[in-house]
């Protein structure tokens, strides 16, 4: 990896985790209040206060993806029907000038973070969409596109380094002006962008997001006559079942432990409304003084806090509590954290989240137990 890269990877690294725990506790904080409030002109202002620190946060996010420091929860999906799950936020990032085309494939199989892959199909999107108003075109067309490839189909330009298997292969093409050869090289660089207005992080962290995964993103020509970005990930055989309708809190204990104050008030406030009973803890010996008398339906922890950090308290609670259903939430976790998430069966919740988000996740590890980790 380039030294800025490495640089700037290690300064998000120590930025991320502070800021998303000061943006999840504004975005809870609003959220609230706005429910609360009768006033509709009140509510589209607070909505707008959540959108922008949204935003904010996804700033953050592209910093981790290029730098590959991003915590990812994957779970196994049909890649076409995430893709058409998808559709009405792929129209409105195109736009009406542009005509856009999905076209669906016979179901295959991946595993990648949900969350992640909207960020990627955006990225590409926002890419095309760019180049072809850029370009004038007067009829812009982008077609997203899925399907299935043996070992026998690799791309040429990836068969000296992609694995012999097949593969789930998700294609973003336009009729823009395409890559020049001179440029070719460098479009997934950090930092490097043709435009004046652009920042150099879109395709960068799409690629990293991608590599993360297990995956490939090449370019290539598109038969429209501009670019094509196909996104290769590893088929899997596994498929996942029917979730079961969510039930609401009906008196369940959850144990929440953050050492934000804040933030652990305002996820513990919406949580009570949802009909849970919720015992707060501001760090993990407090939580693990508290598991020795009472078995919680659900622990909730933040990845990093003083002393014993989220992933050594899930290891030690279900000590006490075989099976314990285990939800970590963090807006950075570290290498060690990273890797030792899936050790610990743990769903995963990134921060900043909304009610919404948090209560999805709740209900899902209710329902499921340890097996299918929540995904953020």
């Amino acid at each position: 990896m380039p030294v800025r890269t490495q640089a700037v990877g290690l300064l998000a690294a120590g930025l991320a985790h502070d800021l998303n725990n000061m943006l999840a506790a504004i975005i809870t904080t609003i959220e609230l209040v706005a429910e609360r409030s009768a006033n509709e002109d009140d509510r589209l202002d607070l909505q707008s206060a959540v959108d922008q620190a949204a935003r904010a946060s996804q700033l953050i996010r592209q910093l981790l993806a290029f730098s590959r420091q991003e915590t990812l929860n994957p779970v196994v999906v049909d890649l076409s029907a995430i893709m058409l799950a998808l559709q009405q936020n792929c129209t409105a990032t195109v736009g009406r000038d542009i005509r856009l085309d999905l076209v669906a494939a016979p179901p295959v199989f991946v595993k990648i973070d949900t969350t992640a892959f909207e960020r990627i199909l955006v990225n590409l999107l926002l890419n095309a969409r760019n180049a072809i108003r850029e370009c004038g075109r007067a009829q812009g067309r982008i077609r997203v596109s899925c399907r299935r490839l043996t070992a026998a189909e690799l791309p040429s330009n990836g068969r000296s380094f992609m694995p012999d298997k097949s593969y789930g292969c998700l294609t973003v093409e336009d009729n823009g002006p395409g890559i020049a050869p001179d440029i070719a090289a460098r479009i997934f660089d950090p930092y490097f962008t043709t435009r004046d207005s652009g920042h150099g992080l879109g395709l960068s962290s799409a690629f990293g997001l991608v590599k993360q995964s297990g995956g490939f993103l090449l370019c290539d020509d598109s038969l429209l006559g501009g670019a094509r970005f196909s996104i290769y990930l590893p088929e899997v055989a596994e498929e996942i079942r029917p979730t079961t309708v969510p039930r609401k809190g009906c008196g369940n204990v959850i144990m929440l432990v953050d050492d934000e104050l804040l933030l652990r008030m305002s996820a513990a406030r919406a949580l009570e409304r949802l009909g849970f009973r919720v015992r707060q803890a501001a760090d993990g010996e407090a939580a693990l003084a508290r598991l020795e008398t009472e078995r919680p339906a659900l622990l909730i922890s933040d990845i990093r806090m003083p002393g014993i950090d989220g992933v050594e308290l899930a290891r030690r609670a279900r000590a006490h509590h075989p099976g314990l259903p285990v939800l970590l939430v963090s807006g950075f976790a570290d290498e060690r954290a990273r890797v030792a998430i899936p050790g610990v069966e743990a769903g995963f919740l990134e921060k900043p989240f909304t009610t919404k988000r948090l209560e999805e996740a709740v209900l899902h590890l209710l329902d499921h137990g340890n097996a299918h980790p929540a995904s953020h």
